[in-house]
């Protein structure tokens, strides 16, 4: 039956363990795309990152899977930000229902063609925490980096590690770099809207001071295969920096991330597994019994693995795990993709587009406004069960530190 959450103390409940931790999806003219919760305040306001331009919107409707059940938020929009996208969203109501299968699938096993094999799997939480035990090898790579960095840009740095400071927060908030050519020309200075905004940035000068002569700042944030922050490369500088500047600071972070994955640092899993079926929201796959895997998975943990889709279409995928299930040799996994590059959504179309025909399977979750009470409606005027207590026992985890 479903079920519709109004009270306060669930509602928090359900946005800190939920929508604060879990991949999060907004629905804009009937269609799903990622959405990037930054944050959360007074226990009922999410910090949100939405994609696309604004069209005035005075409500929004986000929503999860989780232990088998879809969560449809319904929030009114507080505050919004033009200039990053940001909005302020207050819950008004959360729909709890049974989530069913909607997008459809390609079905490997005993289908024929090439199977779709998944390498290197690493658990994303733990990726960030084997910062905090860096070895030699990875000191040894960083060492040689910043000294190549200081033959060209005298005043740089690399920042690697498992905390965030204020820096590595910003950019990964923003998800952009720091671009800034004059930070003494307020209206000028900033290198456009695919960077950090220089307001934000002069706010950030205020908690880490930099020395009056410098003038200039890039930053540009190293990356697990374009995903996972690691740290970053700054460089300052006392004259204005240009696009060439940029160009080349970005291929520093680059060559350091590629580094230091080869170097075997991070705990992948060796095995090669196989693909049972896949859409083009997620996939499942068969995982033997072992050590990492007791570590690395449970549901609700979001991985990273590079996903072989045929000889031709091969890339790094981030997932978050729905499901597991033991069968009699083996465990499989279901997936569900979230927040992906856009090369790797590309990617991923073009081969369910080859199996399934354009444009299949790519039906939006079932969630319509109409469903959901509408902030302005009088609480009785509900016709869904509501919870006034409690929220069911639905497999939640206790709140995580937030990042």
């Amino acid at each position: 039956m479903d079920r519709t959450v109004k009270e306060t103390e669930a509602l928090t409940k359900i946005l800190q363990t939920l929508f604060a931790r879990l991949p999060v999806s907004v629905e804009i003219k009937g269609r799903s795309y990622p959405a990037k919760i930054v944050g959360i305040k007074d226990g009922l306001y999410l910090l949100a990152s939405l994609p696309g331009k604004s069209d005035g919107e005075k409500t929004r409707i986000l929503f999860l899977t989780h232990n088998n059940h879809f969560f449809h938020g319904v929030f009114t929009v507080v505050q919004r930000n033009a200039g990053n996208g940001l909005e302020l969203l207050r819950i008004q109501a959360v729909k709890v229902s049974e989530a069913k299968r909607a997008q459809g699938r390609v079905e490997l096993e005993g289908g024929g063609g090439e199977p779709i094999i998944l390498t290197n799997i690493i658990n994303q939480l733990h990726l960030r925490r084997s910062l905090g035990f860096i070895d030699k090898i990875v000191e040894t790579i960083l060492q040689k980096h910043a000294k190549k960095m200081k033959e060209t840009y005298p005043d740089s740095l690399i920042y690697f590690s498992d905390r965030m400071d204020n820096r590595l927060r910003i950019m990964y908030n923003f998800e952009q770099s720091i671009f800034v050519t004059n930070r003494l020309e307020r209206s000028s200075g900033g290198a456009g809207q695919n960077f950090v905004p220089i307001e934000e940035y002069l706010k950030l000068l205020t908690l880490n001071k930099i020395e009056s002569r410098f003038v200039s700042e890039i930053s540009v944030l190293i990356r697990y295969k374009n995903y996972t922050p690691l740290g970053y490369v700054q460089v300052l500088s006392d004259k204005p920096m240009d696009t060439e500047d940029y160009n080349k600071i970005t291929l520093f972070a680059a060559a350091i991330s590629r580094d230091v994955i080869a170097s075997g640092f991070f705990q992948e899993s060796k095995e090669r597994c196989m693909a049972e079926d896949i859409s083009r929201s997620g996939l499942g796959f068969f995982h033997p019994q072992s050590i990492f895997f007791s570590r690395s998975f449970a549901v609700g943990e979001i991985l990273l693995c590079d996903v072989q889709l045929n000889q031709e279409l091969r890339g790094t995928y981030r997932a978050v795990i729905r499901n597991i299930t033991n069968t009699d040799k083996m465990f499989r996994i279901g997936l569900q993709f979230f927040n992906l590059n856009s090369k790797e959504e590309e990617m991923l179309n073009q081969f369910v587009d080859s199996r399934l025909g354009p444009g299949e399977g790519s039906q939006a979750p079932e969630s319509t406004a109409q469903d959901l009470p509408s902030p302005s409606e009088e609480e009785s005027a509900s016709e869904m069960e509501t919870v006034s207590e409690e929220v069911p026992d639905m497999g939640f985890e206790g709140e995580e530190e937030s990042v």
